[in-house]
């Protein structure tokens, strides 16, 4: 490596290999007659419009709420570049999970991480030194004269007065309320539900995840738990777990539930997209939306990585929501366990992912039904093609606007648990060529205008469904700067002709459910 003999450059390099704050990252019939369901929030008697998903049909609920922001969350600011590696590894390594592809080791996702602070230092950031005077006389005087300087974009830091700052607002580009909510890492508060068996569901950040708070012990107490339809596991961080979470964390132990009870015999190491974490067996009451099972078993997490254990990570749990074959500790699933306990008709569950750009939070969870209220016209049913336990349909062809990019038909795996889109490599860049300005960052992201207001489409077996242009936009390159460029919600996966990998990027559009027991799953478009 050349020697830095610039007291800016060496400055620039203290900066870089400054601890970073972690990002929440993971991995995704029959006619049946629905009849009223017990122990409901409210009196809201299911009807049933699609024969294989049964739904409750009740007056949406979307309360325009503020942002909640942790003051722990806004002290760990995460270069946007390093911010999107991440979710790059996360995706990947799920995206080869599901294709029974290599999956990238742990050594890998660490030079994949090394190769993009390469990339930053020496092709990003000289890029934005051309706009800066860096003579040694003038940077060579107190650090707060630096960062007050130095570009939005290094380290994530961001100016909060001037002309450059995002809350000065903009009439395009980048939405003002992601660039806030990915800066300070915070949390936008579900809104209230009217549909029987329903939670609202948080939104982590600038939609990274998203969660949902049950009710667990003989105290019922709050824990907060990310929904993920690509994996099979469900898990509570145990008071044991030491350097598990901030402040906020909820952990479970026999000190504030005296109903629980911990198998010490033997331990589970369950491993995501990136992460991972290591429990022990457990029985106790859990309530989801209403429904309280009675010794229901889950996970006792004692060890976590990063990813989970991070003390900016908002949540204190995760409720496994694919399919059972996708289980680490072979434990019954959230929804099985109500289907089983006759707590609902259908193990089904509902999607609505919110989104932080919109303002208000309507996002949802329905066990046991679809909410027909949140549907716009039909919802469309698809057989689920995976045999693996995740929930996979068959995508005939991709347009960029009006332009057919990809015609030949694959399949698509539906994850809430992933925030990126990955698409076979010629598939991702034939996207990107049709989108003026947009760039491949030679690492398997993209890069594109922020002012962009193209739209995707894909379709699915004849129906498609379009993805609202601000989607497309994952983050902002520099936080300063939200009309500048922007980084692409899709990225490359393998060079071959493997499948695509479906994150919130396309959930936030469209409604998903999921049906274990015909193997199925539904989409519609939303009602706004």
């Amino acid at each position: 490596m050349v020697a830095i003999h610039s007291p800016f450059l060496k400055l620039l390099m203290v900066l870089l290999m400054m601890p970073m704050a972690q990002e929440t990252l993971l991995g995704t019939g029959s006619t049946a007659l629905a009849a009223p369901l017990s122990e409901s929030n409210n009196s809201t008697t299911p009807v049933v419009n699609n024969p294989s998903f049964d739904s409750y049909l009740s007056p949406s609920v979307g309360l325009k709420l503020p942002l909640s922001s942790r003051s722990e969350d806004s002290k760990a600011a995460v270069d946007p570049w390093m911010h999107v590696q991440r979710h790059l590894n996360h995706a990947k390594r799920r995206y080869a999970q599901i294709n029974q592809l290599r999956v990238p080791t742990d050594d890998d996702l660490h030079a994949a991480m090394l190769k993009r602070r390469e990339w930053v230092e020496n092709e990003w950031l000289p890029l934005q030194r051309r706009n800066m005077d860096t003579s040694d006389e003038e940077v060579s005087t107190s650090l707060s004269h630096h960062l007050a300087q130095a570009p939005g974009k290094m380290m994530g830091m961001v100016r909060r007065t001037g002309s450059g700052s995002y809350l000065q607002g903009r009439s395009s580009g980048y939405p003002q309320a992601d660039a806030k909510a990915a800066n300070q890492h915070s949390v936008t508060s579900a809104g209230d539900v009217s549909t029987s068996h329903t939670s609202g569901l948080s939104i982590e950040a600038n939609d990274i995840g998203y969660f949902v708070q049950v009710q667990v012990g003989s105290n019922n107490d709050n824990y907060k738990m990310l929904v993920d339809s690509g994996s099979a596991d469900t898990w509570i961080t145990g008071s044991s777990c030491s350097n598990c979470g901030g402040s906020s964390r909820n952990k479970l132990s026999t000190s504030n539930s005296n109903s629980l009870s911990v198998d010490n015999s033997e331990q589970y190491k369950i491993s995501y997209g990136t992460g991972s974490v290591t429990v022990n067996k457990a029985t106790d009451s859990m309530t989801i939306a209403g429904m309280q099972l009675d010794n229901f078993n889950f996970g006792v997490a004692s060890k976590e990585t990063s990813q989970f254990g991070g003390s900016n990570i908002p949540f204190d749990g995760l409720l496994g929501l694919g399919g059972s074959s996708l289980s680490t500790t072979k434990m019954t699933t959230p929804i099985q366990a109500l289907y089983n306990n006759n707590k609902v008709s259908n193990p089904i569950v509902g999607y609505r992912l919110g989104r932080v750009a919109d303002g208000d939070n309507k996002g949802q969870i329905t066990f046991g039904a679809v909410d027909e209220s949140q549907v716009s016209g039909s919802l469309h049913e698809f057989d689920n093609q995976s045999q693996n336990g995740y929930w996979e349909i068959t995508l005939d062809s991709v347009q960029v606007g009006s332009k057919k990019v990809v015609s030949s038909s694959s399949s698509a795996t539906l994850d809430t648990g992933t925030s990126l889109i990955v698409a076979p490599e010629s598939a991702a860049n034939a996207i990107h060529n049709a989108i003026s300005g947009a760039k491949s960052d030679g690492q398997g992201g993209y890069t594109l205008p922020c002012t962009s207001n193209v739209q995707l489409s894909f379709t699915f077996s004849g129906q498609t469904f379009t993805m609202d242009s601000r989607d497309l936009l994952f983050s902002a390159s520099d936080s300063s700067n939200l009309q500048g460029t922007c980084v692409s919600a899709v990225s490359s996966g393998d060079s071959g002709n493997g499948g695509w990998l479906l994150g919130a990027s396309f959930l936030k559009n469209v409604y998903f459910a999921t049906n274990a027991k015909t193997n199925q799953v539904a989409l519609g478009k939303l009602n706004d």
